[in-house]
């Protein structure tokens, strides 16, 4: 039952992800009108130097380890961790060139079987697989001026496969840099709170144990009936976008789920790039 729920979400991630690729790919997000875009503390500086690297990627490692350990917290067992890894290919290449890039990167992953589909006018060359339990998809969109927007995303139950997604993270950044694809992450957690109460009393519990492990000063707030969404500065995260001047780190959303009865939990880094 797991496996047959976790395949159904990660086909409701690619539908919904498919439709706003092109328009933002995935790992961009719009505010107040503004287009955010992921970024890294210095991240010129890191990708010149392999002591660089080896520091963005244990930034992202202590981040999902933190996320992992929120999850664990405050959400049920079944809670999935979703990370997204994007970038842009510096050089405009052919369609036949696009297409045999993918395929490397694909067997670089482990992926095979590259699919041809069209989006909006664009080449979009795609493959997935499962690695150790961890769901891996691949998407090379490439533009009608030969741009190449690539996005690979991880998604796993976050209390039995943190580790592992940890690990394929750092390898499918390692890989598209080899490619020539420069790259930001960014990475959510979901599923449903372990203990009863209102969205309110929710949101609360969740900050202070937040606020327990990192400083963190809240920078924009939503509020209807049923959903709480805020962002958060937060540096010591790291990885951020830009909303205005103010850069966020950290984006927490709980929302009361009338079916279930229950309030569903959603915590991103450095903002949510899934449906809460």
């Amino acid at each position: 039952m797991r496996k047959i729920r976790l395949q159904l979400i990660v086909m409701m991630l690619l539908l919904c992800g498919a439709a706003g690729m092109m328009a933002g790919f995935a790992g961009t997000t719009e505010r107040n009108g503004e287009e955010l875009v992921p970024q890294t503390a210095e991240a010129s500086d890191w990708k010149a130097t392999a002591k660089g690297a080896s520091e963005a990627g244990s930034t992202a490692e202590s981040n999902l380890e933190l996320l992992a350990a929120l999850g664990q917290e405050h959400m049920d067992p079944s809670a999935l961790l979703t990370v997204k890894i994007q970038g842009e290919m510096i050089n405009s290449i052919y369609k036949d060139q696009a297409k045999t890039a993918a395929e490397e990167l694909a067997r670089a992953m482990g992926l095979s079987g590259i699919t041809s589909n069209e989006l909006q006018g664009n080449d979009v060359f795609q493959a997935e697989g499962d690695q150790a339990g961890v769901s891996v998809h691949l998407d090379w969109a490439l533009t009608k001026q030969g741009h190449s927007y690539v996005r690979v995303m991880l998604v796993g139950e976050a209390a039995a496969q943190a580790r592992e997604m940890m690990s394929l993270q750092q390898h499918v950044q390692e890989r598209m840099e080899q490619a020539g694809i420069p790259n930001t992450w960014n990475a959510s957690i979901q599923g449903y709170a372990t203990k009863s109460g209102s969205v309110d009393g929710t949101m609360a519990q969740v900050e202070e144990t937040v606020a327990r492990k990192l400083p963190l000063r809240s920078v924009e707030d939503y509020a209807d009936d049923t959903t709480i969404s805020r962002s958060y500065e937060a540096p010591s995260l790291g990885t951020f976008v830009k909303s205005g001047d103010t850069p966020i780190h950290m984006q927490i959303a709980v929302h009361e789920d009338s079916v279930k009865k229950s309030s569903r939990i959603t915590i991103g880094f450095p903002v949510i790039t899934i449906e809460y």
